[in-house]
């Protein structure tokens, strides 16, 4: 914040009276300035190393302090309004595990901001549920039989590219809808978290992208579970949120919520059918609120439990220089990378024919790197790839046999096309039950549950498709009335190829844009992206 400018004025007999006033009046007027900063800073950026002027001279720049509030009191479009979005779900993907609901969290959040006096902007919090399911007709298998399965949403990513009103979310997220959003925090699934994380990276970059179009400002809200997770800490969820946010391709920053919780005295934790409790909303919200404006919510007329508001202060500042995470990542998931090595990979297969049409992708890749393929060869080998449908054809499935195969790959068989260019855009979570693994999703958490890790490894066919039909719009995910598009093939062959090696062949871009070269290179392009943003939590390197 500017601060006024002191100036002491020595009389001088050779200075004339009028010259003498003068610049008393100016140096008197400097001093007065206004000074449009408002009086509160945000946390937002203070982890920035600010290095000292080597002269031993403060070099800054008080009028341009990046800790300062963009506009009045956190409103950053600067009109008149204070407006934050609010992303949770109040349905987890697994049924045993309770989701982290927003609703009561935006509604504390409301509270405190109202009752600030010092915030003059009009204030308005809101609570998006990211949790729908629907109907849909799936083509099960070449044959053209049909079935209805319910599907549902859960993560970020489904939320993202979901079918029904996917055009007016994106003009929301990007502030272009009802409210011209400041700030969008984002809560997820926990379970996804838990589980899953790269999954969930994926979908906060996705997020964050879109709201960035709209200038707001992305807070990526760490939670914490109401019941054990698959065996993970606290510790669990703040590495990933924060390398998750670290990671990001856009501006996103960490609101450590769950470091809040962990810090309270257990009298504070209180216990509720909910999630959050009372005291968890009022947890988050106050630690949204230290993040925004770094100050503790006890100051404002809303009063609710000063000392929970407190502790969210302090542990709101103390998270800006602690250390969250070390080293690379070695969480074991279903999309953990393989560190394949080797120049040569030895692969095999059943032979079908969408597996066979995969094999064209993956060799049009290898081949543009400086690696070679070869079937089988002595055991173990390095990967084994096929369907990962238990419900169809179950003899095609992949094998896991760790004797055998390093690696085990699976992939949930496309839809049938006679509705599949809208059935795949569903099928990134769930559909009708916890143990089908017919989804993207619900092939890796099949691998999860039922011990195929390390082995495992799943290939997310339906959200290379989704991001295909994106970036190629009216894209189809066919060739024919069965088998994928070629295209698409190269996509999951540039998944598989980053995912076992960490490399990327990609080669520069196509300069025709309206060219199949650019429309399989985009796909190649898409492949590596989403492997390493699986893989690593973090915006993939540009690769050429």
């Amino acid at each position: 914040m500017m601060r006024p400018m002191k100036f002491k004025i020595l009389p001088t007999t050779a200075m004339s009276s009028s010259l003498y006033m003068l610049l008393a009046l100016f140096f008197l007027l400097s001093s007065c300035a206004k000074d449009d900063t408002p009086d509160k800073d945000v946390l937002e950026d203070a982890s920035d190393e600010q290095v000292d002027d080597p002269d031993g001279n403060d070099d800054s720049d008080d009028s341009d302090d990046s800790n300062d509030v963009d506009g009045v009191f956190g409103d950053i479009n600067e009109d008149g309004a204070l407006n934050i979005l609010v992303l949770g779900s109040t349905r987890s993907i697994h049924t045993g595990t309770t989701a982290f609901s927003v609703e009561s969290t935006a509604s504390e959040l409301q509270k405190i901001l109202t009752s600030d006096t010092n915030i003059t902007a009009t204030v308005y919090v809101a609570a998006e549920d990211m949790y729908q399911n629907k109907q849909i007709s799936v083509g099960l298998g070449s044959g053209g039989s049909t079935y209805d399965y319910t599907f549902s949403r859960h993560s970020l990513m489904q939320y993202y590219y979901w079918p029904e009103g996917y055009e007016d979310r994106m003009q929301n997220l990007a502030g272009n809808k009802d409210k011209d959003w400041d700030y969008v925090v984002i809560a997820a699934d926990p379970y996804i978290v838990a589980t899953v994380p790269g999954y969930y990276s994926l979908g906060v970059n996705k997020i964050a992208s879109k709201v960035e179009e709209g200038n707001a400002r992305a807070l990526l809200l760490m939670m914490w579970p109401k019941e054990p997770i698959a065996g993970v800490s606290i510790e669990h969820f703040e590495e990933f949120t924060y390398r998750t946010s670290d990671g990001a391709k856009t501006d996103v920053a960490t609101v450590p919520a769950g470091l809040v919780w962990n810090a309270l005295s257990n009298d504070k934790q209180d216990e509720a059918a909910m999630h959050p409790t009372p005291n968890g909303a009022y947890v988050a919200a106050a630690s949204i609120y230290s993040h925004i404006f770094n100050e503790s919510a006890s100051t404002s007329g809303y009063e609710y439990d000063n000392a929970i508001a407190d502790t969210a202060f302090e542990t709101v500042k103390e998270a800006l220089d602690k250390t969250h995470y070390t080293g690379k990542a070695n969480f074991v998931s279903p999309f953990m990378a393989c560190d394949i090595q080797e120049v040569e990979l030895n692969y095999n297969h059943t032979g079908t024919s969408s597996e066979n049409g995969i094999l064209g992708g993956l060799r049009w890749v290898i081949d543009k790197s400086d690696r070679s393929l070869v079937k089988d060869g002595t055991p173990p080998i390095n990967f084994n790839y096929g369907r990962a449908n238990t419900n169809f054809e179950a003899n095609k499935r992949y094998k896991i046999d760790a004797s055998k195969f390093d690696f085990s790959l699976g992939f949930p068989m496309q839809d049938g096309s006679i509705n599949g260019d809208v059935s795949m855009q569903y099928g990134l979570d769930k559909r009708f039950s916890d143990s089908e693994n017919g989804t993207d999703l619900g092939t890796a958490l099949y691998m999860v549950r039922n011990a195929e890790l390390p082995q495992g490894r799943a290939v997310p066919v339906r959200t290379l498709y989704v991001q295909l039909r994106e970036a190629i719009p009216g894209q189809s995910a066919y060739r024919d009335n069965w088998h994928m598009h070629r295209d698409l093939d190269k996509a999951i062959g540039g998944f598989m190829y980053t995912l076992l090696t960490g490399d990327c062949a990609l080669g520069d871009e196509p300069a025709d844009k309206a060219s199949g070269e650019w429309n399989s290179w985009m796909a190649h392009k898409i492949g590596y992206e989403t492997a390493w943003n699986l893989m690593y939590m973090e915006a993939a390197p540009a690769c050429n």
